[in-house]
């Protein structure tokens, strides 16, 4: 029936298909070519939120037509995250999904608020597609992420997501810790 397969007399790596290719080296880059915002002041503004290592966070203007909108993309070939701030400003409201908590029409009432909600929702894709190999979907677990932590003080952690299978596993193994 064939040969048999030498075995191996070291150890493997595999990766596993279901995980993303890890986190990448180096600083994360600022550039701003917002008029009223230099680098120095996109970095004081996420300060305290995690940074995306070895991506280019750009902040521009956008120019909008009748009102003012939230716009950011990530580019993953060219290790890129793009946010655009509505130029000229002004307080405006804009619908978010959170999925069973509802569509809330949250105020963005300062430019720090935009650019914070807009990166902490595209630091989430990143940080999916790092995790989990997956990066331009989960919108609603994304949305609610950047609306959880936007206007929080201190530091704000990465997204904490399991898998359905992986909360069921740790809530077995309490339960069956807490058991004699």
């Amino acid at each position: 029936m064939g040969r048999a397969f030498a075995p191996y007399d070291r150890a493997m790596a595999i990766r596993n298909i279901n995980e993303g290719p890890g986190r990448p080296l180096g600083p994360m880059a600022v550039r701003s070519t917002l008029p009223s915002h230099t680098p120095a002041e996109i970095r004081a503004v996420l300060r305290g939120l995690p940074t995306a290592t070895g991506y280019t966070v750009t902040v521009k203007p956008l120019r909008y037509r009748s009102r003012p909108h939230l716009v950011a993309f990530t580019f993953w070939d060219t290790a890129e995250m793009l946010i655009q701030v509505p130029e000229p400003f002004r307080p405006f409201r804009e619908l978010v999904d959170l999925g069973s908590r509802g569509f809330p029409l949250v105020p963005f009432r300062t430019r720090r608020e935009v650019i914070r909600f807009l990166y902490l929702h595209e630091f989430c894709h990143w940080w999916l597609y790092l995790t989990h190999g997956w990066g331009t979907s989960a919108e609603v677990l994304c949305d609610t992420y950047a609306f959880d932590n936007f206007r929080r003080r201190g530091a704000a952690a990465p997204p904490a997501w399991r898998r359905p299978r992986e909360r069921l596993l740790v809530r077995t193994l309490k339960r069956a810790a807490r058991q004699p």
